[in-house]
């Protein structure tokens, strides 16, 4: 499949000279186009039928401003199959009537991902105001999809909207009048628009929104049947843009108007299906008439299931909070409501005169009806509601955090800095269980044809950001999750057969369960303060965190205590003899899962580690590594884990082979001669080697005996972009008390020396001793 730069390719990227000529010529089936960071003018792209799997990709983000400006131009137009726009700021900043973006009902399998519009989208019937010519409405982005097609709007930002909240406006942002394909909005924002903000009542075809966010902008949600909200949150709290052919003004949340009679051979079909609105939120309270109801059904279709829902309401206007309506379809049909459930829901409704929920058709079958109405205004006209909920009481509020990230600042696209995780579990025929931590937020994305789940919190339940740090679940046999990651992956876990794929490579969820690094810096203020420090994961770990840098000259190191399943404490450990302050140093951690670990690396090739513990005192213990390692000598890590014995210490190496070590602590050279309390010593050991762990590098190697007191230069095999360095003396040449310092760390290597301290005497000389020693890029 050709991938082309499109810079690289004679394009101009600082939006001097329109792109229209490069762009053409490269345009083709199972092409990818790259766009580097920069600003691309763009008259107008047309991918006719048959030019499939064409995708322009803006990895860093790019900005495509439109070179022609009008209601009935044109700027993207798809007919073709497998589409892909992904990372772009579309600029409408000075663009008197931006045209239009279309995915066309021959469409399929498109996806448009990580865009935002900058600046506001105006139409140029705007200036109709009280035309009353329904006509005159313009549309953003016009959407529909091929039958047994899909289709995916997915983390675009419409939040500028259409003109200011003082002004009319008939530009709407999205339509799908018609398709016959499953539709997905995933993640949007959307506010301040003058027209209907998504206009979907017709569509023959599914459509989900889901985890998307609405905001002062004109009608909300227009919806027909075969329809799923979920996750999404609706707000009224202000004036918003007239619609200007009407002149009016109304909020809405959730509308289902099927007013439109099946028509199969134009994709149309409003009524036929269930209408779901599941975990969402409406805070409508406004004292106006364009504070609409959150739920209304003035033309209910086929079935209506609310679950999970909560809603604050108040208004001037005549909408109760939740209603449905004897409506008719424009044949004159009757659209009868043939199930209604009202599950979990909870009003609160001031409206001096209309009902938090009003039955005006009642459904021929009631599904489970709970809940608890309450507020100062009416609570219901239903006996079925009054007597199954709880009324005038005290409901819960709205949570009125938006399910996806605040739009990024000019220059950014949304999710630009993410991780995309993939577990593909296509060819098997057992689940596969997964759990993803993060730094920041873990949100589900349906990239290249992944299923989006709807339930993906450590509760089974959606999360919101800044809650939504854990993902878990099952990803079914045959199918497809995604998810992106921001802040990095903190661990991951799984059991199943689906592979794991981060950002086009090859993972292994449970290698990183079993092991994590960081960097660490403290100081030591007093001789007994001890930091307390979190892994991000809730197993058993041995830590080892040495050796220190080099900023303060006073020997010390790294002494740990309070090991649990989550942390542990350390402190930056003078001997005695000093007054144990000491200034800001920096070190890094492995935590490894007591266990023996067999990983697959990036390569194919399989990488061995293990780990354990041992009751170690002042004399050299014997530790088996069995014949895990074959007959490779690995590098090992070792520190005491406990602090049983009050008197500073070092943990120190000999005999390291392929099947054992020894391994004993070592007090200052003044007390040579006292025995140390046993202590729970953590071991590390490593096999040698370098490449690729989860798509990072990694090296484990053994230097020469050559490392003295003297700084000495350690060379990396590969480059690192942030290098955690862990490293631990291997021989025990020089018996005076002793350990490792570091300085100059950089991405190509590192200088170290052996330490000694000045108990018993000034001199600080040291045999040359072997070092072993590990690097990572980045924390795992």
């Amino acid at each position: 499949m050709p991938t082309y730069d499109i810079v690289e390719q004679g394009a101009n990227n600082s939006g001097n000279a329109a792109i229209d000529p490069v762009l053409n010529n490269l345009v083709g089936s199972n092409t990818t186009i790259i766009f580097p960071p920069g600003t691309y003018l763009l008259n107008e792209l047309i991918v006719q039928s048959g030019t499939d799997n064409l995708k322009l990709i803006a990895p860093d983000g790019a900005r495509l401003v439109p070179g022609q400006s009008g209601d009935n131009v044109r700027w993207l137009d798809v007919y073709s199959s497998g589409f892909v726009l992904d990372g772009f700021e579309l600029d409408m900043r000075n663009i008197l009537v931006p045209p239009f973006v279309r995915m066309n009902s021959s469409a399929g399998n498109w996806e448009l991902r990580r865009l935002i519009t900058r600046g506001k989208v105006p139409a140029a019937t705007d200036t109709n105001v009280g035309s009353n010519s329904s006509s005159d409405a313009r549309t953003y982005f016009r959407l529909s999809a091929a039958a047994g097609t899909r289709g995916l709007l997915q983390d675009c930002y419409f939040h500028a909207g259409s003109c200011a909240p003082t002004e009319a406006s008939n530009r709407r942002a999205i339509l799908i009048e018609s398709s016959k394909g499953a539709l997905t909005l995933n993640r949007c924002w959307f506010q301040h628009w003058g027209e209907n903000t998504i206009y979907a009542k017709k569509p023959e075809g599914s459509l989900k929104i889901l985890n998307s966010f609405f905001r002062n902008s004109q009608n909300g949600l227009r919806l027909g049947g075969n329809t799923e909200v979920r996750n999404c949150v609706s707000i009224k709290n202000n004036e918003h843009p007239r619609s200007a052919w009407s002149n009016g003004a109304i909020q809405r949340g959730v509308n289902a108007e099927a007013i439109d009679p099946a028509n199969s051979s134009a994709g149309i079909n409003s009524y036929d299906g269930t209408l779901t609105i599941a975990d969402c939120d409406f805070y409508h309270r406004y004292l106006a008439s364009s504070c609409g109801g959150a739920i209304t059904a003035p033309v209910t279709c086929q079935r209506i299931d609310i679950q999970r829902v909560r809603i604050s309401y108040e208004s001037t206007k005549n909408h109760d909070a939740i209603y449905t309506y004897e409506g008719r379809m424009e044949d004159g049909t009757l659209a009868n409501l043939e199930y209604l459930q009202l599950e979990d829901v909870h009003v609160r409704n001031d409206h001096s005169s209309e009902y938090a929920i009003y039955i005006g058709q009642v459904p021929d079958t009631w599904g489970t009806v709970s809940g608890v109405l309450g507020g100062s205004g009416p609570q219901t006209n239903s006996s079925v509601i009054s007597e199954r909920m709880t009324v005038n009481g005290n409901p819960q509020s709205p949570n009125r955090t938006p399910p996806l990230r605040s739009p990024p600042p000019l220059g950014e696209v949304p999710m630009q800095s993410a991780q995309l995780v993939r577990i593909d579990n296509t060819g098997n025929e057992t689940p596969t269980s997964y759990q993803i931590t993060a730094g920041e937020d873990v949100l589900p994305a349906g990239n290249d044809g992944a299923t989006i789940p709807t339930s993906w919190g450590p509760d089974g339940g959606p999360q919101r950001p800044p809650n939504s740090t854990e993902a878990t679940g099952t990803v079914p046999a045959g199918k497809t999750y995604a998810f992106y990651v921001t802040g990095g992956i903190v661990a991951t876990e799984a059991d199943g057969p689906a592979t794991w794929i981060i950002d086009g490579a090859i993972y292994d969820p449970n290698a990183a369960n079993g092991f994590t690094t960081s960097t660490i810096s403290g100081e030591q203020p007093t001789r007994d303060l001890w930091h307390h420090i979190e892994t991000g994961v809730q197993q058993p770990r041995v830590i080892c965190a040495k050796p220190l840098s080099f900023n303060g000259s006073h020997p010390a190191h790294t002494r740990l205590r309070n090991v649990t399943e989550s942390g542990f404490e350390y402190k930056l450990e003078e001997w005695s003899y000093l007054d144990g302050r000491h200034g800001r140093e920096m070190f890094h951690m492995l935590a490894v899962e007591p266990t023996e670990h067999e990983f697959q690396l990036s390569d194919g090739t399989w990488y061995r580690m293990k780990a354990g513990t041992a009751s170690v005192s002042t004399t050299f213990t014997t530790v088996s590594l069995a014949d895990f390692f074959g007959t490779a000598t690995p590098v090992v890590l070792a520190q005491a884990q406990t602090l049983n014995g009050p008197d500073p210490i070092v943990t120190r190496l000999t005999d390291v082979s392929s099947s054992s070590f020894r391994v004993r602590v070592q007090e200052e050279e003044q007390n040579a001669t006292t025995s140390h309390t046993s202590e729970t010593v953590g071991y590390i050991a490593l096999q040698q080697g370098t490449g690729q762990l989860n798509g990072r590098p990694f090296e484990v190697a053994r230097t020469g005996t050559t490392v003295t007191d003297q700084w000495s230069r350690i060379s990396f095999q590969q480059q690192y972009d942030a290098p955690q360095f862990i490293a631990n003396l291997q021989t025990f040449i020089g018996p005076d008390t002793a350990n490792l310092r570091y300085r100059n760390l950089t991405g190509t290597g590192v200088e170290v020396k052996v330490e000694e301290e000045q108990s018993a005497d000034t001199e600080t000389a040291h045999a040359a001793e072997s070092i072993g020693y590990v690097v990572f890029d980045g924390s795992v």
